[in-house]
């Protein structure tokens, strides 16, 4: 596998009507209004860059590699506290909005290693640096991770920040993948796709 560098690679987004037609995400077939990004395809994503918290002095560090079988990303890397570090992430800029206006959750197709990670979300509308975020738990096992709207909340540098506008996925344009739960060591999570849903349960 080649180690794949900021702004190289293109991925992209699949419309699903019915969603039936991606065959590994069973667990989303009932929901009528679905909408994912699928990490291997090169249509709709604009870049992806990596950012870790050497740009504060840490030093953990992290890369993306396409799965031996190409159907999903590895975002792997070893978390280092070192130098009061402590995050590794991929961020992932959408080339287009989401088009279906009644966005509530989201499920995250991934394979784990165990630990916790973050997914964040940034929109046009919140200060540089700000970012919807929700932790979500891993297993060591290919599953669907559901995280509904009412999970997220503002951060910025590990804070809690308030007073910033009502998250709407619709709204969304970078999302990421973050890696800071202050456990030293390595760490390895396969990206298979995000999926936006117009229902808040299945």
């Amino acid at each position: 596998m080649s180690i794949m560098q900021p702004n190289s690679i293109v991925l992209g987004l699949i419309l699903l009507f019915p969603v039936s037609l991606l065959a590994d995400m069973t667990m989303l077939k009932k929901l009528p209004t679905t909408t994912a990004l699928a990490f291997n395809n090169p249509e709709h994503f604009r870049q992806f860059r990596l950012i870790h918290d050497t740009v504060m002095g840490g030093r953990s560090a992290g890369q993306v590699d396409f799965t031996e079988d190409r159907q999903g990303l590895v975002f792997s890397g070893n978390l280092s506290l070192e130098n009061n570090g402590g995050f590794a992430s991929a961020e992932f800029t959408l080339a287009s909005p989401l088009a279906v206006t009644t966005l509530s959750s989201l499920y995250i197709d991934a394979l784990g290693d165990g630990r916790s990670y973050q997914i964040r979300l940034k929109t046009p509308y919140i200060p540089n640096g700000v970012a919807y975020v929700a932790t979500f738990d891993t297993v060591t096992e290919r599953d669907h991770y559901y995280v509904p709207l009412s999970a997220f909340y503002g951060q910025f540098r590990g804070r809690r920040v308030s007073n910033l506008p009502k998250l709407k996925l619709t709204d969304v344009n970078q999302l990421s993948i973050m890696l800071a739960d202050k456990q030293p060591g390595p760490f390895s999570i396969v990206l298979y796709s995000v999926s936006f849903a117009s229902l808040d349960t299945i």
